[in-house]
């Protein structure tokens, strides 16, 4: 079960992001704890706005400098569920309620929305530290959840 929930995360993944390596997907696939490094790499990747060769402090320093990040983060330290709820919530143009749109997408109302919208479990933790597979399945569920379709 939780090989084929893989493969499931994995094949979601790789379609969207087109140009990242199967080494990084690899890496935070077996990653315990996801880092501030690799979920501001899938981001800004995803954006285009360093190349998939980057290394994780360019990445964070492009987020940071797009004004997607408060500060520079340093790339190894662990991420918890509330600002990886703050960095994806920069991806797409999320509506959002009241206090999201005034606080910009703060942390606490990033991950309250993300809450709200059931793309994560109503008991969660914020301060929770992620695995690399959280990290991707939350990303994918935000992309369904989020992405345009020009269909509409």
């Amino acid at each position: 079960m939780k090989k084929m929930l893989i493969m499931i995360v994995t094949f979601f993944f790789s379609l969207s992001v087109y140009a990242q390596s199967a080494d990084f997907v690899t890496e935070i696939l077996n990653t315990k704890a996801a880092n501030y490094g690799q979920v501001c790499y899938l981001s800004a990747v995803y954006q285009g706005l360093v190349d998939e060769k980057a290394t994780y402090p360019e990445a964070v320093k492009a987020l940071y400098d797009n004004n997607q990040l408060p500060y520079v983060v340093d790339p190894v330290i662990p991420v918890n569920l509330g600002n990886l709820s703050f960095i994806l919530s920069k991806l797409w143009p999320i509506k959002g309620g009241l206090m999201f749109r005034i606080t910009r997408g703060s942390p606490r109302y990033a991950f309250r929305q993300l809450k709200a919208d059931r793309l994560i479990d109503a008991d969660a933790d914020p301060a929770k530290k992620v695995s690399g597979i959280e990290v991707l399945n939350l990303y994918t569920e935000c992309q369904r959840k989020y992405t345009v379709s020009e269909e509409k």
